[in-house]
């Protein structure tokens, strides 16, 4: 017996390190790729309600990673430059510099300096975590869902393995819709974000008849993606 206790001793000392690191597709690190001169594209499509007015308004919005460097905590903090225009034949306007992070457990993108943990690792269908965690704002329970569902785009790309992150899912048809969620693709990251608030009336004489009297949908396609 302790003959073959000093056996399997001598294989679990002699295996490499990296041979026990953890796949990053299994753990879903390719769903938050990250990586200088990376770049994605997406048609804005922006319904604005107020009362009986719709408003819809189109653009085109481009995500460019410029820049790198080593945070405090010794993480790798990479900076997105965001541009919009409103027609392909345009050139792009800066508009803002976000930026993001992947840690071990954590894909994290900051907005106008406030932090979003976007994704939770490692990937599970049904797992569910804090989206704001890492800054000040109320609770808000992100869930995963739609594990490597095949996805097709706006261009009618088809994207083989996706995941969805269901942000808020408010069900009211009588007073308030809420509704937003985003699609990750193996490899590209954000591919669609669909936002849904809309605040219907309430009057004796239109409750429950879904008439909007404000609010606003925003659906964000993707449209192109690479590497500069």
């Amino acid at each position: 017996m302790w003959k073959f206790t000093f056996l399997f001793l001598i294989i679990i000392l002699s295996c490499r390190s990296d041979d026990l690191s953890p796949d990053p597709g299994s753990v879903g690190y390719l769903f938050f790729p990250l990586e200088l001169g990376s770049f994605i594209e997406y048609e804005v499509e922006e319904t604005m309600y107020q009362f009986e007015l719709e408003t819809i308004t189109n653009f085109q919005r481009r995500t460019e990673v410029v820049d790198s460097f080593i945070n405090q905590a010794g993480e790798i903090t990479y900076v997105i430059h965001q541009f919009e225009r409103t027609f392909s034949d345009q050139e792009w306007d800066f508009v803002q510099t976000n930026s993001a992070r992947l840690t071990a457990t954590q894909g994290i993108l900051i907005e106008g300096n406030l932090p979003l943990l976007k994704l939770s690792f490692p990937i599970a269908a049904g797992k569910i975590w804090d989206g704001n965690a890492l800054n000040t704002m109320d609770k808000d329970e992100f869930a995963m869902d739609s594990l490597f569902s095949v996805y097709i785009t706006q261009a009618q790309d088809t994207i083989s393995e996706t995941l969805t992150v269901i942000q808020e899912d408010n069900q009211d048809f009588v007073v308030n819709l809420v509704t937003n969620y985003e699609i990750y693709g193996l490899g590209i990251g954000l591919v669609y974000k669909e936002e849904v608030n809309l605040r219907y009336c309430t009057a004796d004489d239109c409750i429950g008849q879904q008439r909007i009297d404000n609010g606003r949908i925003v659906k964000q396609s993707l449209i192109n993606y690479g590497q500069e």
